[in-house]
């Protein structure tokens, strides 16, 4: 590792001044007196080689190697037989499109194109919008006829009708490109990649909520918070948002349907274009809001349940009837047209079991997506760290949801990095790869994708906005600050803060993290490494080849061993006190 500089006696930088480590004096958090390091913490293994073994059972190294043996070219055992899909993991694939790129002109043709004009528009977007539109100007066709066949060459097999629809059309989806093309511009192709503007940001809306879930992340309350930001000024971050091509943003909470800001916000990200999500309890869905939901621009809602059983939601979510009340409001979803319905699952050992029959339910009540959420102890969560899942129990719950995703049936994503490993070590070469925020994509391609983005985002792809103007690198780490809208632009905040470097460079990760055979596809989900070790470049101890600090979790009686023999023995301890 490079060797670096004692942060904790080094300046601020200029412009840094409101990035802190802080816990808030509403959350479990403060009351448990949670610490968390303010730097990250630097590796003492001198073995730097990913077949290391000090980690966990078994390394990334073997798990990788002995994937490519197991799961090589099969031979048919007869004519009759035809043989099963070649399966590998490739990390060494190069797309042509990667050398290109990686070219100096090319960099300073991107930064000329992605540059704003007096027109207000970019040249990507002018390109994008006339390829294969018949409605475009005869001169205008001429005269980006060169980017035109350029696009015909990258295209591959998809029809230009199909692209143009895709991504011509797609006006998000044009303001990613730009937001990638001006990265790439200006800090080259870097493995994960370094953008200049987040990819995507969740907006925790408002803390009030009608429900007091027991792993609610956010310590939610039945009011807002005292400090959270005016419609004015909610209206003036989504004009930030919009200068800098932000191109997707999720509304969460607290449960966002409650506040009277929400559609008025809506309507505003999409007068720029921004493509809008909402995450919600369900409960709140009327036929009424849900038609002015989808008016307002919003096409995918994503409806959080715990169990298929109502009498184990409800109890968890500490309000009966919930469950009746939840799915009605899926069914309202599905019944709206142009909207699509996700079912959100916080998997843990109550609800561990269920995890194919919630898939199944979702199947066919009508969702588009199953997004599997990682527990995390952090907000009340850290009250009930003995439910989280050891390493193996994940490692199953992984390859399930890998299958679905390869049989087509549904969408399937995942807040926990590490489903982009189990694709590439357990899908077809030709089959589906998870692309962290992205979703998922085919073949070689998306794997390329899955690459850049780089499975966790946290601070790099991907921000938190708190009620109150707070920015965050993830809705799982709202103690680590970047800094406050009200004191700094939302630009300024995503790249001038305390720890952009250290979740940029994945050469600064401690334990199996920092010598991962994966590293540049998942990273170790910074939250869950910050939560049970208070750095927030310390490894991922969900993960298998982080196993034996999971173990030494278990031993200290941070976590429990899910085995009921071992569970008995150990009482319950809060994360960390």
């Amino acid at each position: 590792m490079t060797e670096r500089k004692d942060e904790s006696t080094a300046p601020p930088r200029p412009g840094a001044y409101d990035s802190r480590t802080e816990t808030q004096g509403h959350t479990t958090a403060y009351r448990l007196e949670k610490r968390y390091a303010p730097h990250g913490a630097v590796s003492q293994d001198p073995d730097k080689r990913a077949v290391r073994g000090t980690d966990g059972q078994v390394s990334s190294a073997d798990y990788a190697a002995r994937a490519r043996v197991e799961r090589g070219a099969a031979s048919a055992p007869s004519p009759d037989v035809p043989a099963q899909p070649k399966r590998y993991i490739d990390l060494d694939y190069h797309h042509p499109l990667e050398d290109v790129l990686g070219q100096y002109w090319m960099r300073k043709l991107l930064a000329y194109v992605s540059r704003r004009r007096s027109s207000g528009r970019t040249m990507i977007e002018e390109i994008l919008t006339s390829y294969a539109n018949p409605q475009t100007p005869r001169w205008q066709r001429l005269k980006y006829w060169p980017f035109h066949k350029f696009i015909d060459r990258m295209r591959g097999s998809v029809s230009a009708e199909t692209f143009r629809q895709r991504v011509g059309e797609h006006v998000s989806t044009v303001r990613g490109l730009v937001v990638t093309a001006r990265s790439v511009a200006e800090f080259g192709l870097f493995v994960p990649q370094r953008f200049v503007a987040p990819l995507f940001s969740v907006w925790n809306f408002t803390n009030a909520c009608n429900l007091r879930c027991r792993h609610c992340y956010q310590d939610s309350e039945h009011k807002p918070l005292e400090h959270e930001l005016s419609r004015a000024e909610k209206f003036d971050l989504v004009d930030q948002m919009a200068a800098e091509y932000v191109p997707m943003t999720a509304f969460a909470g607290g449960e966002p349907t409650v506040s009277r800001d929400l559609l008025p916000v809506l309507r505003r990200c999409q007068k720029h274009g921004i493509h809008t999500t909402l995450a919600t309890h369900g409960g709140t869905l009327t036929p009424r809001l849900t038609g002015q939901l989808a008016e307002a621009g919003v096409k995918y809602v994503e409806v959080s349940l715990d169990s298929v059983q109502a009498a184990k939601h409800d109890a968890f979510r500490g309000q009966p009837g919930m469950w009746s009340r939840t799915v009605r409001g899926m069914e309202r979803v599905v019944a709206q047209e142009g909207m699509r319905l996700g079912i959100a699952m916080c998997v843990h050992q109550g609800n561990f079991d269920e995890v194919e029959d919630m898939l199944q339910f979702a199947l066919d009540i009508g969702a588009s997506c199953f997004a599997h959420f990682n527990f995390i102890p952090v907000g009340r969560g850290l009250e009930m760290v003995d439910r989280d899942l050891s390493p193996s129990q994940r490692e199953q719950l992984l390859g399930t949801l890998n299958r679905w995703m390869q049989s087509g049936k549904i969408g399937v994503i995942s807040t926990a990095p590490q489903l982009g490993r189990v694709c590439l070590a357990q899908a077809p070469s030709a089959g589906l790869q998870s692309c962290s925020h992205a979703g998922a994509g085919g073949g070689m391609k998306a794997r390329v994708v899955a690459k850049y983005l780089g499975g966790c985002g946290a601070g790099r792809t991907y921000v938190c906005i708190e009620p109150d103007g707070n920015i965050t690198p993830c809705v799982y780490l709202p103690h680590r600050v970047l800094g406050n809208i009200r004191q700094r632009r939302f630009a300024a905040i995503f790249r001038d803060n305390e720890f952009w470097d250290l979740l940029c460079d994945r050469a600064q990760r401690v334990h199996h993290c920092e010598v991962c055979t994966f590293k540049n596809y998942c990273g170790g989900c910074r939250a869950r490494a910050d939560a049970y070790f208070g750095e927030l470049n310390a490894g991922d101890p969900g993960c298998l080849f982080n196993a034996k600090h999971w173990d030494e979790l278990v031993r200290r009686g941070v976590v429990r061993d899910p085995h009921p023999a071992c569970t008995q023995q150990q009482e319950e301890t809060p994360l960390g006190v």
